[in-house]
C-alpha cells in the first residue's frame, strides 16, 4: 500500500496538476462568491440558511460562519463532478492497461487499490482547503461592496464554523468519490460507469423523490445533499452521515471484493 501510494503521489505531484488544481480552485472560489455575495437578501435571518434552503442574506453573511457560507453553499454542487474524475481515473486505468502492468509489480490487490485511493483523497482534501482559503479571501474582498461586516470572521466561532464546514465538504468528497471508484471497478467502462453514476445521482433520484418523499432519507445522492446543506427539514446531519457511511462502507467492501478476484486481462 505504501509503495503505490507514493508512486500515486509522483504522478499528483506534476506541475500540471499544481496548476489545474490551483486554477480551478480559484474559478470555484471566483464563482461562489461572486454569486452568494451579489445574489444575498437584505432580509433579516438567522446566522446562517435554515437547513435545506439555498441562499444567504447579508445579515447571515456578517455573522461568524460567514466567512465560508459561499464555500459551504457552492462545494455542494460538485459531488457529481468528483465522481465522474474518479470514475474515469479509475475505469481509466482498466481501459489502458494500466492495472494489469502494476499488478504485475504489486500482486498485492487491496494494497495497491488502497495506496492509489489514499493519494488521490489526499488530493482531493488539499484541493478542498485551497477552494475554502481562496473563497474566504475572495469573499473578504466581496464584503465592503455589500457593506458586509467581517469582524466575526475570525472569531472562535467563525473559525469553529469553517472548520466544520470544511469536515462536511471532505466527507461529502469521500462519499462521492469512493461511490464513483467503486462503480468504476465494478462496470470498468468510463460510458457505462458515468451513464449508470449521473443518471442515479442527478434525475433518476430527484424524480424518484417526486413520488416519494421518504427516498430523501435513504438514497445517497440525496443524502449527500443534505449533508453538504448541513441538515434539512427531512433528514438530520447525524442520520445523513451515519447512513452515507454504510453506503460507503459498503461499496468500497464490494469493490475491493471484485477487484481481488476477478482478473484483469486488458
Amino acid at each position: 500500500m505504501i509503495r503505490m501510494f507514493q508512486a500515486e503521489l509522483l504522478k499528483l505531484r506534476r506541475r500540471r496538476v499544481a496548476v489545474a488544481v490551483l486554477l480551478g480552485a480559484f474559478a470555484f472560489a471566483a464563482l461562489s462568491s461572486t454569486v452568494v455575495f451579489l445574489s444575498a437578501t437584505d432580509a433579516a435571518g438567522p446566522q446562517r440558511a435554515a437547513p435545506g434552503e439555498r441562499g444567504a442574506s447579508l445579515q447571515s453573511l456578517g455573522e461568524a460562519g460567514g466567512a465560508t457560507e459561499a464555500f459551504s453553499l457552492g462545494v455542494s454542487f460538485v459531488g457529481i463532478l468528483v465522481m465522474v474524475l474518479f470514475i474515469a481515473n479509475f475505469a481509466g486505468e482498466f481501459s489502458q492497461g494500466t492495472f494489469r502492468t502494476l499488478l504485475m509489480r504489486q500482486p498485492h490487490r487491496i494494497g495497491l487499490l488502497a495506496g492509489k485511493m489514499a493519494a488521490l483523497l489526499l488530493l482531493a482534501a488539499v484541493a478542498l482547503a485551497v477552494m475554502e482559503v481562496m473563497t474566504v479571501a475572495l469573499s473578504a474582498v466581496l464584503a465592503p461592496t455589500q457593506d458586509v461586516s467581517t469582524a466575526s470572521w475570525l472569531s472562535a466561532d467563525g473559525l469553529g464554523q469553517a472548520a466544520g464546514d470544511y469536515g462536511r465538504a471532505l466527507a461529502g468528497v469521500v462519499a462521492w468519490a469512493s461511490l464513483g471508484a467503486a462503480l468504476a471497478i465494478v462496470v470498468r467502462s468510463i460510458p457505462i460507469a458515468l451513464a449508470i453514476g449521473i443518471v442515479w445521482s442527478g434525475p433518476l433520484e430527484h424524480l424518484t423523490q417526486d413520488v416519494w418523499t421518504a427516498s430523501s432519507e435513504w438514497f445517497p445522492g440525496l443524502l449527500l445533499e443534505a449533508l453538504a446543506a448541513g441538515g434539512t427539514d427531512a433528514v438530520s446531519v447525524g442520520r445523513a452521515l451515519a447512513l452515507v457511511g454504510v453506503y460507503v462502507v459498503i461499496a468500497a467492501g464490494g469493490a475491493a471484493l471484485v477487484f481481488a478476484r476477478r482478473d484483469v486481462t486488458a
